[in-house]
């Protein structure tokens, strides 16, 4: 196949020219947003066809340009590794007639809602919850089931948008923001008391090959909030991984209509009690640094593996052997977020022999703002360990050191 590929820059300039051509081919070609051309003509542009758009994630322009690109291409096939792209590749391989009914499929991937009655209907269990229309909605839901609740867009990202509401007067605070009295893409949920976790993982050919369970000791929210989001594999002896394992393979097995080749993102909490109570799913990969945790873990890059999977189906063949293997050690990821105020400096480079992986994309001189989406961190690392107390004993040691080395700049120090 040749891969049309919907690619933001951020994952873009995670890797080299020589690893994109040999994941999506020579002939292959990659659309993403012009934002990045500068950085991605001086980097990565050589060897890649690389087509620009202004303002990619929302153009509608784009769709209708890899329909023509993919009419000069033999055996065209669009792939999206970001949630914005999901839905948009599935349409354009739909209309080309490579898919049937992709984006139909996928669309449970995305819309919240749909996707928890799904797994409600087949057994699992999920909060209580409601489509939102109005505010008065809101109120039936309140007065039935009581606070606190979350109220979030059905096809959100990145966090953007969820709020966890406490009291009558938050809700007036989260009305006050709303542009209209009828909602159209709202719904509301029970929040639920619990551990956080994460499952990533890829299937090809309807094949496991990873599925990857962590611990998240902050959560996605406290992250936008400013506060570093720091996550850690499970020890193969704790009883919960394999309970996670078996709870992701059969949401994506028998409930969700999975594609066979799949990278996916799960988020589940954890009852006082031990139910996993479903949180969300999505057909990609998770943002931060998953790629690379899973990468140094298993010493497989799950996306590249992804995208070869994609571009030529005998690719399975190889991975066999790799099939659900044990990793091969115990990592954690640390993501900070930037504060308000300039940069002043910040450490290119990491003492510590325990940290596998250091991405500093912190930029001094320039002035940040609270994060909207959980991608807009200033650093990410990656971190080993014996054993998960060593991990987060290892992430602390990490997140201090950093802070202490980094200078900021604020509004009331100006």
């Amino acid at each position: 196949m040749n891969i049309i590929l919907f690619l933001p820059p951020k994952i873009l300039l995670q890797h080299g020219v020589t690893d994109w051509v040999d994941a999506i081919g020579p002939q292959s070609v990659i659309l993403t947003c012009a934002s990045a051309k500068e950085a991605l003509t001086r980097s990565v542009q050589d060897g890649l066809d690389i087509r620009f758009f202004q303002n990619f994630n929302d153009s509608p322009e784009v769709e209708l340009a890899a329909i023509d690109i993919a009419r000069s291409l033999p055996d065209p096939l669009c792939v999206a590794l970001a949630e914005i792209d999901v839905l948009r590749a599935a349409r354009v391989n739909d209309y080309l007639g490579v898919s049937e009914n992709a984006a139909a499929q996928l669309e449970l991937f995305r819309d919240k809602h749909a996707m928890k009655i799904r797994a409600r209907d087949a057994g699992l269990p999920v909060s209580e919850m409601a489509v939102v229309r109005s505010a008065l909605d809101i109120r039936h839901f309140v007065d039935r089931l009581g606070y606190p609740v979350v109220l979030k867009p059905r096809d959100g990202r990145g966090s953007n948008g969820v709020c966890v509401i406490r009291d009558d007067a938050a809700l007036a605070d989260w009305l006050a923001t709303q542009s209209s009295s009828t909602f159209y893409n709202t719904m509301i949920e029970c929040f639920v008391a619990g551990d956080h976790y994460i499952v990533n993982g890829l299937y090809v050919a309807g094949q496991p090959i990873l599925v990857s369970p962590v611990r998240v000791m902050t959560s996605a929210l406290d992250f936008l909030g400013g506060r570093s989001h720091d996550l850690h594999m499970l020890e193969a002896t704790t009883p919960l991984r394999d309970r996670l394992v078996a709870y992701s393979r059969r949401l994506i097995e028998e409930v969700m209509p999975s594609p066979p080749t799949l990278l996916f993102h799960l988020e589940v909490f954890v009852s006082p009690e031990g139910r996993i109570i479903l949180g969300e799913i999505a057909s990609r990969l998770g943002g931060v640094f998953f790629n690379q945790e899973m990468t140094e873990a298993w010493g497989i890059d799950p996306r590249m593996t992804y995208l070869k999977a994609m571009r030529d189906p005998g690719f399975q063949r190889t991975l066999r052997p790799q099939m659900m293997a044990e990793p091969e050690r115990l990592v954690g990821q640390l993501c900070v977020p930037p504060r308000e105020g300039v940069l002043q400096t910040v450490p290119e480079n990491c003492p510590f022999d325990f940290v596998r992986a250091y991405r500093m994309s912190g930029v001094v001189g320039r002035h940040y703002g609270q994060m909207a989406f959980t991608n807009a961190e200033i650093l990410n690392a990656i971190v080993e360990g014996r054993d998960e107390a060593e991990l987060r004993a290892r992430l602390r040691q990490l997140e201090d050191w950093f802070h202490s080395a980094c200078q900021w700049q604020t509004a009331a120090a100006a």
